[in-house]
């Protein structure tokens, strides 16, 4: 007789299971879970914060592709100043006043921006003409692009909400 006939075969444990999870695996799944959170909140907040940006460059491409005049221009940033800056601030700026008001918003600490400045004169030379005809030109159109690029625009809603915020807690406290 043979006796590896007499052998039973070989018992193999339980596989191991996926659940319940260890502690690790918990914790990673909840890091990405934030982590990606995170990432669609600020991609949200991104996008909320450029928009008046992207309005007003889909805006002034369209002036461009139109063919507009200088005055135009300045009525399209004068809109743009006035809904992410206070009204006290910037309704009442004109002339030399309002070309410096606008190189102000567009300079940082390491780049001074005075594209307006420098070129004061063709951009109020028709301003206050009874019949303004100027045509805007190519330099017009890349000033004013540079300038919406350039300056941090938030519409002004998002500033009264961070001050009656602020007001709430200061009450508060």
């Amino acid at each position: 007789m043979d006796p590896l006939a007499q052998l039973k075969d070989i018992h193999l444990p339980t596989p191991v299971s996926a659940w319940p999870l260890s502690l690790y695996w918990w914790l990673v799944i909840i890091v990405l879970v934030l982590i990606v959170g995170l990432a669609i909140y600020a991609v949200l907040q991104y996008i909320k914060k450029t928009r008046l940006t992207r309005l007003a460059l889909a805006e002034l491409a369209l002036l461009q592709q139109q063919g507009c005049e200088v005055n135009d221009l300045h009525h399209l940033l004068k809109r743009i100043v006035l809904s992410s800056f206070p009204r006290e601030t910037a309704a009442s700026l004109h002339s030399d006043a309002w070309l410096a008001f606008l190189d102000q918003q567009a300079s940082t600490n390491k780049r001074v921006f005075n594209a307006f400045s420098n070129n004061a004169a063709a951009w109020t030379l028709d301003l206050y003409s009874a019949k303004p005809n100027m045509l805007a030109e190519l330099a017009h159109f890349k000033t004013c692009q540079d300038w919406i690029k350039q300056t941090p625009l938030i519409p002004i809603d998002c500033h009264v909400n961070k001050k009656i915020k602020n007001k709430a807690e200061n009450s508060h406290v």
